[in-house]
C-alpha cells in the first residue's frame, strides 16, 4: 500500500482512535470531541474495517483494547505529534514577518513609491519600531536585528554588504511667508543669503554634509548657519519669526505653520542635493521567497 491508497485510514478517525482510547468510553470521548456518540462509533467501525484488525473489545460495561489495538495507539500518537510539530513550524515559518529598518531622515509614510510597497509586502514585511538615523540602521543590520535597512547615509559599502539605489529625495526650502523670494516659484539659493540656515551637524550625516557643502560652496555668498533645535516644529515657529529658513526632505515638510511656506529650489540645485536613498541588506541573508521579492520590487517598481 503506497501513501496515495484511498484505504488509508483518515486524521479525523486517527484522532477519534485516540480519544477513545484515552477515555476509554464512547460516551466520554464522544463529549471530549464535541459529538455524539453514535458518528464516533461509526467511525471507529470504519477504521477497524480499513485496517481489517478489531481495535477495541466490547461489553455492556467497559471496552478494553486489543494487542493491535495498543500497537496502533503508540505508532497513531507519535504520528499525530508529529503532525502537529509539522504543522507549529510551518506556521512560525510563515508568520515571522522580514525586518526593515527606516531611516528617520525620511517620513515614508508621506512617499507614494514607499506606500505602494507597504501595501503590497504588509503580510511579509514588518517596519524596525526604533526611531534610527542610517548609521544606527546599519549597526543594527550588522548585528542580525534586521533584514534590510533603508538609509540616507551609505557612504562607506563594505564586502559584508549588498546596496541597491532606489529613490532620490527633493529637498525643499522652508521660508518666512513673508521673505520676498515667496513670489517665485523655484528659488536660488543665491537670492537667500539674508537668512541663517538652520543646518545639522556633520558627524550626524556626513555624506549628505559634504553633498550639500559642495553645493554652498558654489554660491555668490557663504550662507549663514544656525545650529539646529531639538525639533522641527520648534525650527518652524523660528522661521515664522522671519528668524531663519530650512531645506526640508520634501516628505518632511508636511507641517501647516502659520508664517511659513514651502518651495522649490531650482532645478540646477534641486538636482544637486537630491537624498539618495538605498535599500541594504547584508551578503549573508538568507534569500527566502520574501526577502527576493522585496529586492525584486525595488529592482523593477520606479518611483
Amino acid at each position: 500500500m503506497d501513501i496515495y491508497s484511498k484505504r488509508l485510514p483518515s486524521i479525523k478517525q486517527l484522532q477519534y482512535f485516540i480519544a477513545v482510547c484515552e477515555e476509554m468510553s464512547f460516551t466520554r470521548a464522544a463529549k471530549k470531541l464535541g459529538m455524539s456518540q453514535p458518528p464516533l462509533t461509526t467511525q471507529i467501525k470504519i477504521l477497524e474495517e480499513t485496517l481489517q484488525s478489531t481495535l477495541f473489545l466490547r461489553n455492556s460495561h467497559n471496552i478494553t483494547l486489543t494487542q493491535e489495538g495498543e500497537i496502533l495507539k503508540s505508532q497513531v500518537s507519535q504520528l499525530l505529534n508529529d503532525l502537529c510539530s509539522i504543522v507549529n513550524s510551518t506556521k512560525s515559518i510563515s508568520i515571522k514577518k522580514v525586518m526593515i529598518g527606516t531611516t528617520k531622515t525620511l517620513n515614508f509614510d508621506y512617499i507614494p513609491y514607499f506606500k505602494l510597497f507597504l501595501s503590497k509586502f504588509s503580510e511579509h514585511a514588518e517596519i524596525y519600531q526604533h526611531n534610527y538615523i542610517s548609521k544606527e540602521l546599519l549597526r543594527e543590520l550588522q548585528q542580525g536585528n534586521i533584514d534590510f535597512a533603508i538609509v540616507s547615509d551609505y557612504p562607506n559599502r563594505t564586502f559584508t554588504e549588498n546596496s541597491l539605489l532606489i529613490y532620490q529625495e527633493s529637498m525643499t526650502l522652508v521660508l518666512p511667508a513673508n521673505h520676498r523670494c515667496n513670489k517665485q516659484e523655484n528659488i536660488d539659493l543665491n537670492d537667500l543669503t539674508d537668512l541663517p540656515l538652520f543646518w545639522f551637524k556633520q558627524h550626524l550625516n556626513p555624506f549628505f554634509y559634504e553633498q550639500c557643502e559642495n553645493v554652498f560652496n558654489l554660491l555668490d555668498k557663504p550662507i549663514i548657519r544656525r545650529a539646529e533645535l531639538a525639533d522641527n516644529l520648534s525650527m518652524l515657529l523660528e522661521v515664522a519669526l522671519g528668524k531663519g529658513m530650512m531645506l526640508l526632505p520634501q516628505s518632511m515638510a508636511q507641517a501647516k505653520v502659520d508664517g511659513v511656506s514651502y518651495k522649490k529650489l531650482n532645478p540646477h540645485q534641486d538636482k544637486k542635493l537630491k537624498i539618495n536613498i538605498y535599500l541594504v541588506w547584508r551578503k549573508n541573508l538568507k534569500i527566502t521567497a520574501s526577502n527576493q521579492a522585496i529586492i525584486d520590487f525595488f529592482t523593477q517598481v520606479k518611483p
